[in-house]
């Protein structure tokens, strides 16, 4: 087994917690930030396949914030004092939190040391997209314990774009 095999099987039982987490969630918003993420997940694993049959795995970056930040002000704007109404979702994003930051560990002390050029490059890539999931979820899972303060961050409130 090789460190791209180790990687593939990793955003692949990512993958798998998020495609269960969604089936368990009951509310429409959960689901969807869910399945975003699950598919972000699956993503990763593809592109490490290439990479690992010969091809370049290219990683492009992520519409997964501007996504979830459109579910946020679609909320607000409705006049919604929460984006999901189940409150499992906050359980689930929980270990969520503890998945991404174990896998961008993985990722981090993978690509240095490493010794192919392309490999290190994809891997600190990745680690720095699931660093950004990481915040996300993170910054969602704190949405359930103060909605107020979380529609004010810079993050995900609603500011114009510059």
């Amino acid at each position: 087994m090789t460190i791209l095999d180790d990687a593939i099987g990793l955003e692949e039982r990512t993958r798998a917690y998020y495609a269960d987490a969604a089936e368990r969630v009951t509310d429409p918003s959960g689901k969807k930030i869910l399945t975003l993420l699950m598919n972000e997940e699956k993503r990763h694993a593809e592109i490490l396949a290439k990479m690992k049959g010969g091809s370049r795995g290219e990683l492009v970056d992520s519409s997964l914030l501007r996504e979830v930040r459109g579910l946020v002000e679609g909320a607000v704007k409705e006049g919604k004092d929460a984006i999901s109404s189940d409150g499992s979702l906050r359980e689930i994003l929980q270990k969520a939190m503890e998945i991404e930051q174990a896998t961008r560990r993985f990722y981090k002390e993978k690509a240095a040391s490493v010794d192919d050029d392309k490999v290190k490059d994809l891997f600190s890539k990745l680690a720095r997209q699931e660093a950004s999931h990481y915040l996300l979820v993170s910054g969602l899972a704190e949405y359930f314990d103060r909605p107020v303060e979380w529609v004010e961050s810079a993050e995900f409130g609603l500011r114009p774009e510059y």
